[in-house]
Formats: C-alpha cells, sequence, structure tokens
C-alpha cells in the first residue's frame, strides 16, 4: 500500500460511497473498484460491505482506514519537516474558509500572497463557518477564516470585510410586506439561522414564505436579480451587485444590526512551520494596511 491507496480508505471511510469517493479523489467510480478488489486480494479480507444505502467499511476496513489517516498525518508532518528546513519559504498550507469570504476576498489575498512567497503552496477547502471551525479544532487544517464567534483560544486576527446583513431584492421592498412576499432562503449554519430567526420573530408573527431554497449564495443572487423573491444575505454576498435594492437588517429594539465579524485562526504550533508564519504575517499586515 502507498500514498495513494491510504487517501483513497480515508475519503472511502469518509463518503461511504463508492462515486463520492471517486469524486473526492477526481478519479473514475471503476477505478476505485479495481483498486478496492486489488487490495482486498492481498491482504486477503473483505474491506467493503455493499448494501442497498451504498458501502460500509467492515470491521478490517475500518482498521485499514484509521491506520492510513495515521500514516497520512505522519507522511505530512515529515513534509512540513523537511519543507520548513532552509532559509527559503517552503510548503503547504491547509486553509479552511467560511464560503462568502472565501468568494468575495479570498482569490485577492491569494494572488497577493503568491506573488510575495512562490514556495508556498494553498490548499483551500470552503464551506459553512461552523465546518471550518470544526476542521481547525480537528487539526485537519492550519488556519481557518470563520464569520460569527468562535470561541478559540490561540492565534486570531480580525480580516477586512463587510459584516452586515441585508433584506437584498431586485427592487424596493416595503419591510412590512415582508412576509407576503416570497423569500429565496439559503441555508446556512445553525448559529446564524438562530440570528436570522431572532430577528425574523422580533418584527414579524408570521413565518416566511419560503419560495425556494439553495445552498450557494451565488445563485441566491441570480434568482433575486431575476425577480424571484428577495433574501437576507450578508454585505460578501452582494459584493459588486449595485443593482441590487438592500436594507441592512436592524433588530426591532433598533438598536443593533445583524452583523458577523470575519476572523483568521490559527494553532500556536502550527506558526512553527515557514510558510504558515509567512502567510498569517502577511494576513496581519494586510489588516493593518486596510486600518491606515
Amino acid at each position: 500500500m502507498n500514498e495513494k491507496d491510504w487517501t483513497l480508505l480515508t475519503a472511502l471511510a469518509a463518503e461511504k460511497n463508492l462515486t463520492r469517493a471517486a469524486q473526492r479523489l477526481y478519479v473514475t467510480q471503476p477505478a476505485v473498484t479495481r483498486r478496492i478488489q486489488q487490495i482486498e486480494r492481498e491482504l486477503n479480507c473483505a474491506i467493503v460491505v455493499r448494501g442497498a444505502r451504498g458501502v460500509e467499511l467492515s470491521a478490517e476496513g475500518e482498521a485499514l482506514a484509521r491506520y492510513a489517516a495515521e500514516e497520512l498525518q505522519r507522511l505530512q508532518a515529515l513534509r512540513e519537516y523537511i519543507d520548513n528546513r532552509g532559509a527559503d519559504v517552503r510548503g503547504t498550507i491547509r486553509l479552511a474558509c467560511a464560503n462568502a469570504y472565501a468568494r468575495a476576498r479570498l482569490p485577492g489575498i491569494l494572488k497577493e500572497f503568491s506573488a510575495r512567497c512562490r514556495g508556498a503552496d494553498v490548499h483551500v477547502v470552503t464551506g459553512h463557518s461552523a465546518a471550518q471551525a470544526r476542521r481547525l479544532s480537528a487539526g485537519e487544517v492550519h488556519v481557518a477564516i470563520v464569520r460569527g464567534t468562535f470561541n478559540w483560544p490561540e492565534e486570531s486576527l480580525p480580516l477586512d470585510a463587510d459584516p452586515y446583513y441585508y433584506i437584498v431584492s431586485a427592487a424596493p421592498v416595503e419591510l412590512e410586506r415582508l412576509p407576503d412576499l416570497p423569500q429565496i432562503r439559503i441555508t446556512t449554519d445553525a448559529p446564524l439561522e438562530a440570528e436570522l430567526h431572532r430577528w425574523w420573530t422580533e418584527r414579524y408573527r408570521r413565518p416566511p414564505r419560503v419560495s425556494t431554497v439553495v445552498d450557494r449564495s451565488d445563485i441566491c443572487v441570480e434568482m433575486v436579480r431575476r425577480g424571484l423573491g428577495y433574501s437576507l444575505l450578508s454585505g460578501l454576498d452582494v459584493q459588486g451587485c449595485p443593482d441590487l435594492f438592500r436594507a441592512r437588517l436592524v433588530f426591532a429594539s433598533g438598536k443593533r444590526e445583524l452583523r458577523r465579524d470575519t476572523r483568521a485562526y490559527c494553532r500556536a504550533a502550527s506558526l512553527q512551520l515557514r510558510a504558515v508564519r509567512a502567510f498569517w504575517d502577511f494576513l496581519r499586515e494586510r489588516g493593518q494596511r486596510s486600518e491606515n
């Protein structure tokens, strides 16, 4: 078994599905099936048990997946040790980033950073903020960019962003009429969902008339632009959309607006890696420039 096999086994353990594991690895499903069968013949044991809902790992398969995950961690640590030797900044930065920030700001950040540190690579995974915080807590990434509150005892930095949330529509709307209008809802993490629910129930006695649910804000914005309904979106989601009407979400008391700050978080131990340290210092310097 080699690194590709370890990666295959960890993907299969995570996905519990041959097709999704193949998609995750950018290979075909038959190729994954063939390699699993080869490993089963080499080790003389069944790795997967096929059922109506996909595949489950056998006891031997679970043991192999744990072994594969441990070997990948050891290999990653070895590569980081080798990359950290010498004076040049080299290595891979594992970065988790909230969807909205990844779409609106991260490309520009990475372009500027890559021009400064050409020997450093950045591997990015995106998703809801709560999932990115969990990835950092689990040690899956070096740095996480998260929107909203995240109780992290180690390193953190504020990042530039539009923290406010808005009612967004193709044309101006009267806020009193929102319960009667179709809402395009975007799925999000539980903390933000709770805040949005609190804002709504403070203002309205009836629930929103949700007409469409999507899982990507760019799709949501296009639907709003076509007049299919209004949505509740962050300033980052509608960055570069001057044609859309927007009104800040203000709680009923009028003393607080719905907002989510964006911060970068990092493990202190990860800053011993030159590439991670260079990226962290770059984020700090960039933040200081924006303040000035």
